[in-house]
């Protein structure tokens, strides 16, 4: 008697579980996948964004590097203020 309450509660238990399972499946959406262009474009933002993360590093390390190098450092440092430059554009045209 023990053993058959015990398979009863075990089927409950599965078919209580499996109604809840098949209702949540069948009342919610399936994620809509982005297109592949939309995706493109997210991950080009990403890098742009990385892009420039990594020129303001450089800028401060140039910046803070003692020393003239014959001018070249600040020859350098405007180069990278130009590059952010071109990527913020880039960034807000997206």
């Amino acid at each position: 008697m023990k053993n058959r309450t015990t398979n009863l509660f075990a089927v409950a238990g599965l078919t209580l579980v499996s109604t809840l399972f098949l209702a949540s499946s069948a009342t919610s959406k399936p994620a809509a996948q982005p297109s592949p262009a939309a995706q493109e474009r997210r991950e080009g933002f990403e890098d742009m964004k990385r892009a420039e993360a990594l020129l303001r590093d450089a800028r401060a390390l140039l910046a803070g590097a003692p020393g003239e190098y014959g001018g070249h450092r600040d020859k350098a440092i405007h180069k990278v203020d130009e590059a952010l430059g071109e990527v913020h554009e880039a960034i807000e045209h997206h």
